[in-house]
């Protein structure tokens, strides 16, 4: 029988439990200064919410139970892995800055309140009873259709993308920010320089509109490449590995998987539009140091590249 609460929708109490556990956990992270628990708290908030919408419901349709577990799946995978990582790294470079600090780490878990709580709407709603109960209005729509088929496909690669990219950078395949060489550079970071977030954004398309567009302006533009691009070409620079990271950024793109022959004689124009490589990703060392002449990503000055085009 199914269990009502609130509404008819489940997005009151989901909502409720989303800032009740992200607040738990923010408590967690600000007192003992661990980075630890910021990034599982969102994984298994979700699967959390997939989880409890399911119960909650009670119809035990195929495209139910099959979109539940995906939500799961992906939340539960997260969640460890991070949880895995900030164990063996000790600390998230992202949040050197806002750790200690209680207004800048809250705002922090707002961001994820709001993100897990949309990124979980298409689940919950699919669970909820006006979508699914008979005795709300809604139908069981049976599992089978072609946009079923195509959305399995589409999240089976997206999660497989990111898992992979996630072992692989795990064995230091990949150019993370705590990887010093890029000679050793394998595997799916030939293809892209964030192929986890990559994979993020194809799994999530899986869902609705609203939810991987979020998602996307999250990974984008406030927490996902801001946060990992300029650091990581940051370190490279200070660790004197600039001039063959540069060589690496110029033939392997930011985020949209493509091969490395073809991507690197590309005009700049295409990478910046196309490909998604918009200009915040990018670290430019002579403008670090004052100097605004500015340099192209190979570490030429752009003068010295008109220079060599006279000729």
């Amino acid at each position: 029988m199914v269990v009502r609460v609130l509404d008819d929708y489940y997005l009151a109490i989901t909502a409720i439990i989303t800032v009740g556990y992200q607040l738990i956990f923010f408590t967690i992270a600000y007192t003992f200064q661990i980075d630890s628990v910021t990034d599982f708290g969102g994984g298994s908030n979700v699967a959390l919410l997939a989880i409890l919408s399911f119960v909650l419901g009670q119809t035990w349709y195929v495209r139910q139970i099959i979109a539940t577990t995906f939500a799961v799946l992906w939340g539960v995978r997260l969640g460890l892995f991070c949880l895995y990582r900030m164990l063996k790294s000790g600390k998230d470079s992202r949040f050197e800055n806002i750790r200690s600090k209680f207004a800048s780490l809250l705002f922090f878990f707002v961001l994820q309140m709001i993100w897990v709580w949309i990124i979980s709407l298409p689940v919950i709603f699919l669970n909820s009873p006006r979508i699914s109960n008979d005795e709300y209005g809604g139908k069981d729509v049976k599992f089978g259709s072609a946009t079923d088929v195509i959305g399995v496909i589409v999240f089976t690669i997206g999660i497989l993308f990111e898992s992979i990219a996630d072992l692989q950078k795990g064995f230091g395949h990949g150019v993370g920010i705590q990887i010093i060489s890029v000679k050793s550079v394998t595997g799916i970071f030939l293809l892209c320089l964030q192929p986890t977030i990559a994979g993020v954004g194809t799994n999530a398309a899986y869902a609705s509109i609203s939810s991987p567009a979020f998602t996307i302006f999250l990974l984008m533009f406030l927490s996902g490449m801001p946060l990992n691009e300029r650091p990581a070409h940051e370190k490279q620079w200070k660790q004197g590995n600039w001039t063959d990271y540069s060589k690496y950024l110029e033939r392997t793109s930011a985020l949209i998987p493509f091969p490395p022959n073809l991507y690197e004689p590309l005009p700049q124009m295409i990478k910046s539009t196309l490909f998604l490589e918009f200009p915040l990703y990018r670290f430019i060392p002579e403008l670090e140091n004052g100097d605004q002449s500015g340099l192209t990503r190979d570490g030429e000055s752009s003068g010295n590249v008109a220079g060599n085009d006279q000729q």
